[in-house]
């Protein structure tokens, strides 16, 4: 019986000696990995405009829309709701289907946007 309680105990020291040893391993060698900040563009438009300088109809927010010539809140947010109703816009005239944009309008912001 006192042997056993022997071998617990060394068992038990030695499983002492090795957390430390893990604990003390990590506090040294192992690099801090705590997360680093990185800004990430929220606004698909963002991304999408900034290789030709266009709004991207299918995928740009109301207030991207907003910056077309001609185009307020309650237009920007019917182009939403036609694109989400009904897909995305398979060319830039799809557009005219937008109750508020006719030919006058089209014309204006035609050089302003792309798909």
């Amino acid at each position: 019986m006192e042997r056993e309680n022997w071998e617990i105990e060394v068992l038990v020291g030695l499983a002492a000696i090795l957390a430390a040893v893990c604990i003390g391993f990590n506090l040294f060698f192992v690099p801090d990995v705590s997360p680093s900040v990185v800004e990430v563009a929220t606004d698909v438009q963002d991304v999408s405009s900034a290789y030709n300088g266009k709004i991207h109809v299918n995928t740009a927010s109301e207030s991207a829309l907003q910056e077309l010539d001609g185009i307020g809140p309650a237009l920007a947010k019917r182009i939403v709701e036609y694109r989400e109703t009904h897909g995305k816009f398979t060319s830039i005239e799809d557009l005219k289907n937008v109750r508020g944009i006719g030919d006058q309008l089209f014309d204006q912001i035609r050089n302003q946007i792309d798909l």
